[in-house]
């Protein structure tokens, strides 16, 4: 008399396992998981490029202008400022160069609006406050 399982054994395990395993994959959600990991790269990047705002606006004796006109990415590059411009940051500033916003598009669903009401979610920075947080809009944010 030989020992081990039956086929039918085999694969009654195998059927539980692989429910198992499904429902794990439902309850952890890999693609929110991804969304939140982009997302965290993003807040990273408007943070670095908020800090060199700061360091540029401080440098400059409180502008955001340089020959007449506001600064951009490659202004904060060259300045060494920053070694790169994340492209998923945009940034604004206002028409007399003594504030700046920055700001990022954000995919996850967990992200929780902190203001507004749009449909779209962003991770924004704003130099009068200092403050970074998420805002839910229909536009672009803007300047207060």
């Amino acid at each position: 008399m030989k020992k081990g399982f039956t086929l039918i054994e085999l694969l009654v395990v195998i059927t539980v396992l692989g429910i198992l395993a499904s429902v794990v994959l439902v309850a952890i959600n890999p693609s929110e998981r991804i969304k939140e990991a982009y997302d965290a790269g993003k807040k990273s990047d408007v943070s670095q490029v908020s800090t060199a705002l700061e360091s540029y606006f401080t440098t400059n004796r409180g502008t955001y202008i340089k020959n007449g006109n506001p600064i951009s990415g490659t202004d904060l590059i060259n300045g060494g400022y920053l070694k790169r411009f994340p492209q998923s940051v945009s940034i604004d500033f206002s028409s007399d160069g003594l504030l700046a916003i920055a700001y990022s598009t954000l995919q996850a669903a967990s992200a929780q609006c902190n203001t507004g009401f749009g449909g779209i979610k962003y991770w924004v920075y704003y130099s009068p406050t200092g403050v970074s947080q998420i805002e839910c809009l229909d536009t672009v944010p803007d300047l207060p």
